[in-house]
């Protein structure tokens, strides 16, 4: 996790993943988020099927208690998780 900030009640965590094919692990939430790639480019999977590739601007929703996690394809890729103020107590712990 490379920062962690809370802006306008949405609290945002940023991850930068420098070399390919590396994992941000499955996880679950207990609310919808979104996920945006800022960078790089990154395979997406969802209750361990592949869900499609996100490429610099593409933004998906996450809805809540699916497993999820993230797969770089290029180079520092970074993604950022958008979660509403309310669930960033619980997207902290993650």
């Amino acid at each position: 996790v490379e920062s962690i900030d809370e802006v306008a009640g949405i609290y945002f965590r940023s991850i930068l993943i420098r070399d390919v094919h590396v994992k941000v692990p499955q996880h679950v939430h207990p609310h919808d988020h979104a996920t945006i790639c800022t960078s790089g480019s990154a395979a997406m999977f969802v209750d361990g099927i592949r869900a499609g590739t996100l490429y610099p601007g593409d933004v998906v929703e996450v809805k809540a208690n699916k497993l999820h996690e993230f797969e770089s394809l290029k180079p520092n890729t970074r993604l950022t998780c958008a979660h509403h103020g309310e669930s960033a107590e619980a997207a902290r712990r993650v």
